[in-house]
């Protein structure tokens, strides 16, 4: 008789069994053989473990609990059971006893609950191992090596006053942090995950221009006065959205007040400038085949880079200098088709200011149409894309500080489409390309009626509580449809709103401009997610991640209900140097088990006084590995880091300086003047702070 081995046993079995080991146990069974590496990487079978340490499922196992302590239930129970007849449980023979049936309402209820929390939709790729590490792995930040102003490791480090990622079509899936720094060059940063074959340059500096491309100053001006006016022409508006990455052309547009920068990424020369009017305070993601959005503080334009332009050049004498040429643009707003020769911008004809169009604009051309803000501050753009099923809407939405979205039809564009209200300031937008499914809601359960023929179960009378049905949730998720979600401040609290948008009735969010309609939206509440309000929102792998104004950084379910983690940047260890790293404290989150060499870490040093302005997820190519689709941040004080999963950083300054030939002391004496410059800056800031609180005050003797 031949031996049994667990090799021999059906993969089903196999499974069975290994559902019973805790997340860390399932993790060391990997290194048995190449057969349990594929089987214990089951996706059912990860997903089941990210179902079971849930807060939902923890929250559904509360709610049973407390049900099965209430006195009147269990009396009931008795009573019933009790009962004499043929249709008692306990005197049918034919009935299965109270413990079977127990046992099958709870197996349906758990099927039902697992079907109302999955965050998956039918077609989606998601990787549930990957999204078990996510959820409950420590994270680390790895901090970008530091770009400065010359060569030695001393000299005062550059700040990032912008982020893009620039990703490259390959075997691995090449990513390149791309940043505008304060001196007026451009930065580029390697962030692709190592690949096992030659040195690790991932979060080192790879390429850079010289300073002053993008602000253009006179070469005689001093060094160090060119510095400070460079930094004050890329800090002065403050804009988050300001630059913008076209990965397929290799194209960076970067917007420095009212200039719109366009470089070549692969020559790091300048192409062209374009001059508007106002401050640009937002720009959409750059794609070959439409234009790019441009928003000033009153002006939304269509920036195609195809088209030619005027020349950049100073003008002459008898010219108009381009920012006056931009103002005629303004006042011409949307001209027709055919514009007079002679643009009179006096009060009569023999007014000296009746000049030639080409006068004013350079070109013979009319003016580009434009659309003229009501309110200022648009602070975040967003284009869904063009080969989407027809919702109602536009392609374009605007979000800012004023309480509206704004939606444009590119094809009709300056005109506004319609707008929904939503009431609370609104700094960051993004979207999800399934429909928004609102869980547990009489709206919902409406539209799954028209949706789904397949007629509901019967259950348990607690059943409702718990969702909607296998079939309606399958049949709900296949709409066409994208979740269009915004993230913003409402009365001084950060919050998250979602709107569906797509082509069924029951689940579109109309945008109107007709004050006597009140635009339908399939989802009408919003959630206070923080204290403060949110500065950035994105989507990453089944979850959303926002930062807010505390410093933190949250992950939610796609309902936006359910919290999944919360990280602070404070947990980050401080610093100036090139690498810094720090661990989040516990490797099993909100009741989640910790995977094998995810143990959570000594905390590191606080910093208090930063906070996360904008969230890029990278990683995005396909066969991405489990710890391979990290978060690239930008913060407040210009640093850029990754926010990595597991207990190990990314890489480390060691790493870099393999075989540059560079010794310990040199090193530690860089370290040290890296960290007073840090301190210096520092104290000098809180010093202005105090300044600026004193002032508010309204106390004399300070000027």
């Amino acid at each position: 008789m031949a031996s049994l081995s667990i090799e021999t046993l059906p993969a089903e079995i196999i499974l069975q069994i290994v559902s019973f080991l805790e997340p860390g146990d399932i993790v060391r069974c990997q290194s048995v053989s190449r057969r349990f590496w594929k089987l214990t990487h089951d996706n059912k079978l990860w997903k089941t473990i990210c179902f079971e340490n849930s807060r939902a499922e923890a929250l559904r196992r509360r709610q049973q609990l407390m049900a099965s302590q209430d006195e009147g239930i269990v009396a009931l129970r008795q009573a019933m059971t009790s009962l004499p007849g043929d249709n008692g449980l306990v005197h049918n023979e034919n009935a299965p006893n109270a413990e079977m049936s127990a046992h099958g309402i709870a197996a349906r209820e758990r099927i039902r609950a697992l079907a109302n929390w999955d965050p998956s939709y039918p077609g989606e790729k998601i990787d549930f191992y990957q999204e078990y590490i996510h959820r409950h792995a420590p994270i680390t930040m790895n901090w970008l090596q530091t770009a400065t102003d010359g060569a030695g490791g001393g000299n005062e480090p550059n700040e990032a006053t912008g982020i893009g990622v620039l990703r490259d079509d390959g075997e691995f899936g090449a990513e390149r942090a791309v940043a505008p720094l304060d001196d007026g060059s451009i930065c580029i940063w390697d962030i692709t995950p190592w690949s096992g074959r030659g040195p690790k340059s991932q979060g080192r500096v790879i390429g850079r221009t010289a300073p002053g491309l993008l602000t253009a100053l006179p070469s005689s001006l001093d060094r160090d006065v060119a510095r400070e006016r460079s930094k004050a022409m890329m800090t002065e508006t403050g804009a988050v959205e300001c630059v913008s990455i076209d990965s397929v052309q290799r194209k960076g547009f970067f917007a420095v007040r009212n200039t719109l920068n366009e470089v070549d990424l692969n020559t790091m020369k300048l192409v062209s400038q374009n001059h508007f009017s106002f401050p640009i305070t937002a720009l959409s993601e750059a794609v070959p085949t439409v234009p790019l959005t441009v928003g000033t503080n009153m002006t939304l334009h269509l920036h195609d880079p195809r088209q030619p332009h005027p020349s950049s050049s100073p003008p002459s004498a008898t010219t108009f200098s381009p920012g006056l040429s931009t103002r005629c643009e303004l006042i011409a707003g949307t001209s027709p088709p055919r514009l007079s020769p002679r643009l009179n911008l006096g009060s009569g004809s023999s007014s000296p200011l009746a000049l030639p169009i080409s006068a004013i604009t350079g070109t013979h051309q009319p003016p580009a149409p434009h659309a003229t803000l009501s309110q200022p501050g648009p602070l975040s753009i967003l284009h869904l894309p063009e080969d989407r099923a027809w919702d109602g809407n536009g392609a374009i939405w605007v979000a800012g500080r004023f309480t509206s979205l704004l939606n444009y039809d590119r094809r009709f564009f300056p005109r506004l489409r319609g707008t929904v209200h939503s009431g609370a300031r609104l700094a960051s937008l993004t979207a999800l390309p399934v429909p928004f499914l609102p869980r547990q809601s009489a709206l919902m359960r409406q539209a799954s009626t028209t949706t789904s023929s397949i007629p509901r179960p019967t259950t348990s009378s607690n059943s409702a509580s718990i969702g909607l049905s296998p079939a309606e949730i399958h049949a709900a998720k296949s709409l066409p449809g994208h979740t269009l979600v915004a993230g913003g401040s409402y009365n001084g609290k950060g919050s998250l709103e979602l709107y569906g948008v797509s082509p069924e009735p029951a689940h579109a969010t109309l945008s109107t401009n007709d004050a006597r309609h009140v635009a339908r939206t399939s989802y009408r509440n919003r959630q206070t997610v923080s204290r403060s309000g949110v500065l950035a929102v994105a989507a990453q792998g089944a979850r959303l991640v926002y930062s807010d104004g505390d410093g933190g950084v949250a992950w939610v379910e796609r309902d936006g209900r359910g919290e999944v983690r919360r990280w602070g940047l404070d947990e980050a260890a401080g610093g100036g140097g090139n690498v810094g790293a720090g661990v989040a404290r516990g490797g099993a989150e909100h009741g989640g088990a910790g995977v094998e060499g995810m143990e959570g870490v000594e905390e590191p040093p606080r910093n208090d006084d930063d906070v996360v302005q904008k969230l890029v997820p990278t990683g995005t190519a396909d066969g991405a590995g489990a710890n391979d689709a990290n978060l690239l941040c930008w913060t407040g004080e210009g640093r850029l880091g990754l926010l990595g999963f597991g207990r190990r950083p990314l890489f480390s300054e060691e790493e870099w300086r393999e075989g540059e030939g560079v010794d310990e002391e040199t090193r530690q004496e860089e370290e040290r003047a890296r960290e007073y410059a840090r301190r210096m800056r520092r104290a000098l800031e809180r010093q202005a702070d105090e300044v600026r609180w004193v002032r508010g005050m309204g106390l004399p003797g300070l000027g």
